[in-house]
């Protein structure tokens, strides 16, 4: 038995688009030449074009003149009976500049070829050779219409959202008839405003060398970095045979601006415990870009950072804002402004260095920005703002350290001058009056003071309370105390206290710091009690007490006799 594979190739697709990567599927089709006859059992062999591969012939393997850059190498096909086998599937790219037109690609066979096959003596006997032919399939390049990207109007910023303007251009000398253009961002941190995937826009009818501007409303991810990021253009249209058809993608690449930054720093702090006070923070504009119409945000109750920039430190719950805002106006990038915010402590906060939070709001980039770029060399575009009020971007929560003083004082206590007792000699056995001084020290009026005085034995007290209707800041009272020493109390300082119950300036009850006085007791002088006049002023009121005392006994001891006495005449 004699044959040979006699082999064709065709491909059923065969428009291409220059430029756009396309795959060129091969068909075989072996229809078989037998030149001798033989057993029926040998015919397959010798007409099944065995262990086949297929290539595309490039370049200056081929004489022809074929506008393609082949991207699949040296395929397997295995063996090629009668009949079709295929697709053999080749990825090409036209030339952007290829002529529309009809080409012959050449597509290299090389396989094994049994010519003779006979059977001698009960066992096969062959004749084979290495075979190497060339097919050819006809392709043709189209003057399709194709699009690419001409420039970009716009910007966008991570963590806000801007409008941003894409011109494409038709770019070949076919016209697109009902053209639709979908618009798809590939990157995650750049998405359609509206959380559409992909947005669709009608064109109608566009002509060659025509451009046409899109507008999207693009949102750059709060943790989206300054680099480009893929938007892709897809293009359906209907050609001049109204025949569907969809042109190559384009893709341009938009670069976000990095998140606005800004860094806070306090200042001046008059915050107190148990007061109201205010403290100062300096804000700066880190950039990338000036902003405008900023306010600075005093927030007691601001979360911890959702995955978006540092950490904060949650503020002091003690701390509490009596003012949450402050304008500062527009701030260029590298500039200040300080802001002034009010705030209450609470009794039971804690003195010392403080955190608290505040938050940037400014406005965003907005809707008129006039920024032009042409794409550079890579399809990719950088956007500068120069702008325009947009909508309302808050930054991220920055931490601020302020300066808490411990609680002030309310009282100042102290001893009359220049005698705090009266008598001013505090004896064992001795009852004395004990004058103090109070001042309100703080810096809002009280009213209703109770005070009440504390001694421990060997003092005692009968008359330990003392009440003053209001104080004034700065204004002082003296009251009054009555203090009893015990007879064996050994002479030396001895130590009272006393504090305070009163009402503040919002008619809030409060217990005031206990305030300690001191009481010196001495030894009682007795070779002393005739030295001085007041001594001896004492000692004539004992005998004028005593010859009164002797007086009123004697009448007493009168009347009681001349009482008796009537009584027994009766």
């Amino acid at each position: 038995m004699r044959g040979d594979p006699d082999i064709e190739a065709f491909a059923p697709e065969t428009a291409f688009v220059p430029g756009e990567e396309s795959t060129l599927q091969v068909n075989l089709n072996n229809r078989g030449d037998i030149s001798a006859q033989g057993a029926d059992n040998l015919e397959t062999e010798v007409v099944t074009a065995h262990e086949t591969t297929a290539r595309i012939r490039t370049g200056s393997e081929t004489d022809r003149a074929v506008p393609f850059d082949v991207r699949t190498g040296e395929q397997t096909v295995g063996d090629v009976g009668r009949g079709v086998t295929g697709p053999i599937e080749f990825t090409v790219v036209p030339d952007e500049d290829a002529e529309p037109g009809v080409y012959r690609v050449p597509i290299e066979l090389e396989y094994r070829n049994v010519e003779r096959a006979e059977v001698d003596d009960g066992s096969t006997v062959r004749d084979e050779e290495t075979v190497t032919e060339t097919v050819s399939v006809s392709v043709e390049i189209t003057d399709r219409a194709q699009f690419a990207v001409v420039d970009v109007d716009g910007v966008v910023q991570a963590g806000d959202d801007g409008l941003v303007d894409v011109t494409l251009r038709n770019v070949r000398n076919e016209s697109a008839r009902e053209a639709s253009v979908a618009a798809n961002p590939v990157d995650p941190d750049l998405s359609f405003a509206s959380d559409a995937g992909t947005t669709e826009t009608y064109v109608g009818a566009w002509e060659p060398g025509e451009n046409r501007t899109f507008t999207y409303r693009l949102a750059a991810a709060g943790e989206a970095t300054a680099r480009a990021s893929t938007l892709e253009f897809e293009v359906d249209y209907r050609d001049v045979e109204r025949a569907d058809a969809a042109a190559r993608t384009v893709r341009t690449g938009v670069t976000p601006l990095s998140r606005q930054a800004f860094s806070a720093e306090g200042l001046n702090s008059t915050l107190r415990v148990g007061e109201d006070g205010s403290f100062t923070v300096e804000v700066r504009n880190r950039g990338p870009r000036d902003v405008e119409n900023a306010v600075v945000v005093f927030s007691n109750d601001a979360p911890a950072s959702d995955g978006v920039g540092q950490e904060t430190v949650q503020s002091d719950p003690n701390i509490v804002p009596r003012s949450t805002r402050d304008t500062v106006g527009d701030l260029g990038i590298g500039e200040t402004a300080t802001a002034t915010f009010d705030a209450g402590l609470r009794t039971d906060a804690n003195p010392g260095e403080r955190t608290v939070n505040v938050e940037v709001r400014h406005r965003g980039i907005g809707t008129d920005e006039g920024v032009s770029a042409s794409p550079s060399d890579d399809g990719s575009v950088s956007l500068v703002s120069t702008g325009s009020a947009g909508d309302i971007v808050v930054s991220d929560t920055l931490d601020v350290v302020v300066d808490v003083a411990p609680e002030a004082d309310v009282f100042s206590v102290s001893p009359a001058e220049p005698n705090a007792t009266r008598p001013s000699t505090v004896t064992p056995g001795s009852t004395v009056r004990y004058d103090a001084v109070v001042r309100n020290t703080g810096p809002e009026p009280i009213s209703d003071v109770q005070a009440k005085l504390f001694v421990d034995s060997p003092l005692a007290s009968s008359d330990d309370e003392a009440f003053v209707t209001s104080l004034d800041p700065g204004e002082e009272r003296t009251v009054t105390f009555e203090i009893e020493v015990e007879a064996g109390a050994t002479p030396k300082t001895y130590s009272a206290a006393v504090d305070f119950r009163y009402d503040d300036a919002d008619g809030d009850e409060q217990l005031s710091d206990t305030y300690r006085l001191p009481v010196e007791v001495v030894e009682a002088d007795d070779s002393g009690a005739l030295s001085s006049p007041l001594g001896i002023v004492a000692l004539l009121g004992v005998v004028a007490a005593g010859g009164a005392l002797i007086w009123q006994r004697g009448r007493v001891s009168r009347a009681l006799s001349g009482l008796r006495g009537r009584l027994r005449s009766r």
